[in-house]
């Protein structure tokens, strides 16, 4: 009878801590959470990726929009992922090694992933990719979180805009196995909540802009310091090259107020409008120009058509973003 009675205790006991409740996750006997072998390389001087609506010469792929997740907080090294401590069997993580040639980009399309599934999986993700920096990929999309001694399965779930059922069965969370401080939970289809400083700026810029054409496009000739095509000598490009054929419908990629149409210089025919926040964008080369000064214009309003006008070694459109005079780099806002 004393034996019956110390084993309904204990299952009694063992119920109360089911990891559906609000109850803070129980802590590991360690005090210490363990930092990944998997180290982040820090930050270089390598090309920025590219933004998936504008991809490189590889191809063209339409991607949504990703706005910037809510409650966004910065990524601190305790947030770093330790693979063996991955409770869901449900996932596979593989280690890759950035090549030459790769980017964000080109690696998560390839592992049928996406952008925010690969910053999910490597929460101090640097912004700029670089050569042999090891990177963590996810077999299905979503993050991965480390539990903090602070968690609970309803924070977490609130906090992904998810469920604690979800979060408990993809991970095998039970009564009588919860999960400890240290432990790494797959969270499916969510986006990430942390995150490096440049990362949350990269997302909370974009979409402001839109790509000035019908479809998406593929860039020829980024941002930044790159070789004149006439001069051969290295020298700053403005804006970015977009490829087109020529005729091409070029529309407005923000609501603004169109502040010059006609010649100017390199840029052959070129139209500028301005828009918010002191926002201005340029649109080069064109064949003809359709906005007239002083017209207020929509996000999409058709405002000229691609050409080879000005300083050109074919037809193509550059786009420019500038705000109070300053050049920005436009795949940080498409």
């Amino acid at each position: 009878m004393l034996v019956l009675t110390g084993l309904v205790l204990f299952v009694l006991t063992r119920h109360s801590s089911n990891p559906l409740s609000d109850a803070t996750l129980v802590p590991s006997a360690t005090a210490d959470i363990e930092i990944s072998s998997v180290v982040t390389p820090v930050l270089t001087d390598t090309p920025p990726p590219n933004v998936p609506s504008l991809v490189t010469q590889s191809g063209v792929k339409q991607v949504t929009e990703t706005p910037e997740p809510t409650q966004v907080d910065m990524a601190t090294l305790a947030d770093n992922i330790d693979i063996n401590k991955i409770r869901s069997s449900a996932v596979t993580v593989q280690v890759h090694r950035i090549e030459q040639g790769e980017n964000y980009w080109t690696i998560a399309k390839r592992a049928h992933i996406d952008i925010n599934t690969l910053i999910g999986a490597n929460p101090n993700l640097p912004f700029k990719a670089a050569y042999r920096q090891n990177i963590l990929l996810l077999s299905k999309k979503g993050v991965l979180h480390t539990v903090r001694a602070s968690d609970s399965l309803s924070k977490i779930a609130e906090r992904y805009r998810t469920t604690e059922k979800v979060i408990a069965e993809v991970n095998e969370l039970h009564w009588w196995r919860p999960a400890r401080t240290g432990d790494v939970l797959f969270i499916p289809d969510v986006r990430p909540v942390l995150m490096t400083q440049e990362w949350k700026d990269y997302f909370s810029k974009r979409g402001i802009f839109g790509v000035p054409f019908s479809r998406w496009a593929t860039w020829t000739s980024g941002f930044g310091l790159r070789v004149d095509p006439f001069t051969g000598k290295h020298r700053e490009h403005t804006g970015v090259d977009l490829r087109a054929k020529y005729g091409d419908a070029v529309y407005a990629s923000a609501p603004g107020k169109v502040i010059f149409t006609g010649v100017a210089g390199g840029y052959g025919n070129l139209i500028q409008i301005a828009h918010s926040h002191g926002y201005v964008t340029y649109y080069g080369h064109l064949s003809k120009i359709y906005a007239h000064m002083g017209e207020k214009v929509r996000r999409g309003t058709l405002i000229g058509r691609v050409g080879a006008t000005g300083r050109v070694t074919g037809p193509h459109l550059h786009f420019e973003i500038r705000q109070k005079g300053k050049p920005l780099d436009p795949l940080q806002f498409i």
